[in-house]
């Protein structure tokens, strides 16, 4: 045995810091609440939206990352600091924050309603804020495309599901599998999901979010993701769209005709993207191609009267309850007589017949405070898709039952209109 030779010194790896690691889980909690829907959750045989198992199945896996990101990044910069400048610089946090408390106290205390739908629908928007604007600009930026890629890939399923009838997600009614819809699930699983989410997007390419791009792509990609919505079965996501499109091309040639500069990169998006709406969709009509679709407008299977029905709910129903705490029971017996089992197709209109008027508003107040925090952060470019996403909420149960649709909005927006987030020949310095 040879003693001659020196012991090499053994490799120490790098041990990544507090705010990679904080980068990381919010990568992962984003593309998580995008690719992983409870519809999946359900095929997995986790009990998220049915009765029994676990109480820890009943939150959404991003939800658990998304806090578990915020915790990280809180301790990169030490939690009194974090907490005392998120305070301070974010006001409208701190009213949202308050008021999902008091929602939390009116659901579970009062309502005896589950915990998980306010945790997953409101705080997972909440943790995600901070945990991404704490990401760094090469990070985020990096994200930001990685998430452009997810929202192709689903409208192109969307496609695919709409033209074969082969769904990647099945589509679950309560606990029973749906096989006569054919709307696409795609990766976001609900057809309503998809279509909110995606028509969402659209608004946001058309705001800013896709200044990234080339002129040639952002308009292939908004007569993509517009045709997507009619596999997605989205009458009223449809609609709101095309009409705020419509609103925003109107405001524009106003000030075109008043004198204001204009690009010339926007000029030729609106034409490339009027000639090829106009034209592709001419030929899906006459092709047949949007027949399911259209067929939607002329047999809506009840959703009409239905949401004429839903203010029924309250008959019955004393003015003390109705500011303060309505009777749960009561407002289901209305259900039932009503034929209104699976939903109250108005977020306004549940959330006043789970929680009250006063309960009601002063969340209203905190969400808006929470909006106005994320416009703060990504410049006037996200009113308009946030204005879609309520007005288009408001003709469902959406934020009212448990979701993460709130989730992914607050992502895409951040993500993809925060301006330390676009290419740096592009942005403008503006802190998040």
């Amino acid at each position: 045995m040879s003693y001659g030779a020196a012991a090499q010194p053994s490799r120490v790896l790098p041990v990544p810091s507090l705010a990679t690691l904080a980068a990381a889980m919010t990568a992962l909690a984003v593309l998580t609440l995008f690719l992983v829907s409870s519809k999946v959750l359900q095929w997995l045989g986790l009990p998220y939206a049915t009765s029994g198992g676990s109480a820890l199945a009943k939150f959404h896996p991003a939800t658990f990352l998304a806090i578990a990101a915020l915790l990280l990044a809180a301790a990169a910069t030490g939690f009194g600091r974090f907490t005392a400048r998120a305070a301070i610089e974010r006001p409208g946090l701190v009213a949202f924050a308050f008021a999902i408390l008091l929602l939390l106290f009116q659901a579970v205390i009062i309502q005896k309603l589950p915990l998980s739908a306010i945790v997953d629908t409101f705080m997972l928007p909440l943790a995600l804020f901070l945990a991404i604007c704490a990401l760094s600009d090469r990070t985020g930026s990096r994200l930001a495309l990685v998430l452009h890629a997810v929202f192709f890939a689903n409208s192109a399923i969307g496609y695919l599901e709409y033209t074969t009838g082969f769904r990647l997600t099945p589509y679950y009614m309560g606990s029973e599998v749906i096989t006569y819809d054919w709307r696409a699930t795609a990766l976001f699983g609900h057809p309503l999901s998809n279509a909110l989410i995606t028509g969402a997007y659209l608004l946001v390419l058309a705001n800013g979010g896709g200044k990234r791009f080339d002129v040639r792509l952002m308009a292939f990609l908004l007569v993509f993701h517009l045709g997507a919505l009619a596999a997605f079965g989205g009458r009223a996501a449809t609609i709101v769209v095309l009409a705020l499109l419509a609103l925003r091309g109107g405001v524009a040639s106003l000030g075109i005709l008043a004198g204001r500069p204009v690009s010339r990169r926007a000029v030729i998006t609106v034409a490339v993207v009027a000639t090829l709406v106009a034209t592709l969709g001419t030929l899906a009509v006459l092709g047949g191609f949007l027949d399911s679709f259209l067929d939607r407008f002329q047999d809506d299977h009840g959703s009409a009267n239905t949401r004429i029905a839903m203010f029924h709910v309250f008959d019955g129903t004393s003015w003390h309850d109705m500011v303060f705490a309505p009777d749960l029971n009561h407002i289901a017996a209305n259900q039932r007589r009503l034929d209104l089992a699976i939903a109250i197709e108005s977020f306004i209109v549940a959330f006043f017949a789970y929680y009250g008027a006063v309960t009601m508003i002063l969340f209203f107040a905190g969400l808006l405070a929470f909006c106005a925090e994320i416009i703060r952060v990504t410049g006037a470019s996200a009113i308009m898709p946030i204005v879609y996403f309520f007005i288009v909420s408001s003709t469902s149960t959406g934020i009212a039952n448990k979701t993460v649709d709130l989730g992914m909005l607050t992502a895409m927006l951040l993500l993809f209109l925060t301006p330390r987030f676009l290419p740096a020949a592009r942005r403008q310095a503006r802190p998040c």
